[in-house]
């Protein structure tokens, strides 16, 4: 008898630890899947805040800005405009439309003069060879006063941009 009871506590012992074992299993797999849908939902937060960087752009050469409304659907937010409202170029042209299109996406060039100097080093080793034609015998020195007073008049110095265009 005492063989009996000694068997059934060691079979309670076992059940116990087995209920244990699996109540913890339980119990990481559930933490486990929280995380994960904790995870996926701020994977999905994200996704949704950051929009494709090609439409984004695309939008913008529209002039509309794709809103989000509340059954997720995607349409005009109801501005006309959205590029001239950001202080952006009016692409009416063809001459502002290919400034819009561009790099720099439309602005002006504000600091010309910083290439300047490569600019003119260009024109003079262009205009060298003329220079040398028209005037044989002179020196190094004399040709580059020369040639820099054709910079001075000519369209592709930065400093005359901004007079032929007004």
């Amino acid at each position: 008898m005492d063989c009996l009871c000694w068997k059934m506590h060691l079979w309670e012992m076992q059940t116990k630890k087995l209920k244990a074992a699996k109540r913890a299993e339980r119990m990481k797999r559930e933490k486990e899947e929280r995380l994960r849908m904790e995870r996926e939902r701020k994977k999905a937060e994200e996704s949704k805040n950051v929009q494709d960087p090609l439409l984004a752009n695309t939008a913008a050469m529209i002039g509309n800005s794709l809103v989000e409304d509340d059954r997720g659907l995607s349409h005009g937010g109801g501005r006309l405009n959205a590029s001239l409202e950001k202080g952006e170029i009016d692409a009416s042209g063809i001459d502002s439309a290919l400034k819009s299109m561009s790099v720099a996406g439309g602005k002006d060039d504000d600091h010309p003069e910083k290439r300047m100097k490569a600019l003119h080093k260009a024109f003079e080793e262009r205009m060298m060879p003329e220079m040398k034609q028209q005037y044989p015998g002179l020196k190094r020195s004399q040709y580059l006063e020369k040639i820099f007073a054709l910079w001075k008049k000519s369209p592709e110095n930065p400093q005359n941009w901004a007079r032929t265009q007004d």
